[in-house]
């Protein structure tokens, strides 16, 4: 349940409110994922990867870009390898220009752009990765200067700064290998944009109802309560529900009044995976204690009242109210009333169902 001190309030929250339609975000979450996963990132959190590769669409897509993308493409995504630039500059644009409806305003919008512009980004992205300087610091809108800025970096790897740098010795050409990329991978994707577009649509209803079925939870899931500031001092909320970015929390707060908010739809799932997974964790603590085991051991044989398990073990009554908290919680102990007292016992039952959560975890 969120915190009461934290709660946006539900009333204030459905007078800003409005579910927007995002198509652009859903190539932009393709791509992302797409060069996240060449570039290892996903593995950062295997449970997110899991979830997604469940998704017959999403899975088709990734395919479609592994198979049906030329050599040379591969190879120029490869060779942006040391950076997450290529993922940034396609979010600044969409997130940062809020009238970029369809790719063809998205190319329209990148060739206008000024070449200082375009750098501001990539230089402001690989600064935030790899240094530890603070790239609002830096000399912007002023190529030359950039470019010393970023050599004379002293905490960032040689090799990687020359990469970046070699960017800067060619922004025009660049410019276009950017767009070569952004350009091949939607050529890919746009024969699945209707039907994930559908799809996010989909879900974004399953969202709109969660909010009037159990806006506590709504708030829970999309984590809500973590951002109640900005929801707070803007008079527009946007959430666009997103079927491409599976598992995202996402806020930006516009200069011109508003706040957009993007959600993955499976935040749901992944709360429930996170939560079985904090189980599956505080179960194995419990029982790798030894004090908690001949506890449980005992709960094991037959039903104790505290008292009596205190002199049988010689733990304080003190103490044993402590573990059994602990045992309750994670739902491993139950008492029953006995004589006018309270028998506690094992779970058997919950203690089977943690232990194929480890089996499957483990197989």
């Amino acid at each position: 349940m969120p915190n009461t001190k934290n709660r946006v309030d539900y009333i204030e929250l459905k007078k800003k409110l409005k579910f927007v339609n995002k198509p652009m975000f859903e190539f932009c979450g393709a791509y992302v994922n797409f060069l996240d996963s060449c570039y290892g990132l996903n593995k950062n959190d295997p449970k997110i990867n899991a979830l997604a590769s469940k998704q017959a669409l999403y899975s088709e897509v990734m395919t479609a870009f592994d198979s049906e993308l030329s050599p040379f493409v591969k190879e120029e995504i490869k060779a942006f390898s040391f950076s997450n630039i290529l993922q940034s500059v396609l979010k600044a644009f969409l997130f940062d220009f809020q009238n970029i409806n369809n790719f063809d305003a998205l190319l329209k919008k990148y060739d206008s752009y000024d070449i200082e512009g375009l750098f501001d980004f990539i230089g402001g992205c690989f600064i935030n990765e790899h240094a530890q300087s603070n790239c609002e610091d830096w000399p912007k809108s002023d190529l030359d200067n950039m470019r010393k800025y970023i050599a004379e970096l002293i905490e960032v790897d040689e090799n990687v700064k020359t990469q970046v740098l070699n960017l800067y010795a060619y922004p025009f050409e660049t410019k276009m290998r950017i767009r070569h990329i952004i350009s091949s991978m939607y050529e890919v994707f746009k024969r699945f944009e209707s039907d994930s577009v559908e799809l996010a649509k989909r879900q974004q209803k399953r969202y709109a109802n969660l909010i009037e079925i159990d806006y506590d939870y709504f708030c829970q899931i999309l984590k809500i309560d973590e951002i109640t500031d900005a929801i707070n001092r803007n008079e527009r909320v946007e959430l666009y529900i997103s079927y491409m970015f599976p598992v995202s929390y996402f806020c930006k707060e516009y200069d011109t009044g508003g706040v957009f908010l993007l959600n993955g739809f499976l935040c749901d799932e992944y709360l429930a995976v996170k939560i079985e997974q904090h189980s599956i964790e505080n179960f194995l603590s419990i029982i790798g204690d030894k004090e908690c085991m001949q506890i449980l051991m005992s709960y094991a044989k037959r039903p104790h009242y505290l008292q009596e398990l205190s002199r049988e073990l010689n733990i304080a009554p003190a103490r044993l109210r402590i573990f059994n908290k602990r045992f309750q919680d994670a739902d491993l102990v139950d008492y029953e009333y006995t004589g006018g007292r309270r028998y506690y016992y094992l779970n058997k039952d919950q203690v089977l169902r943690y232990l194929d959560m480890c089996k499957k975890l483990l197989y």
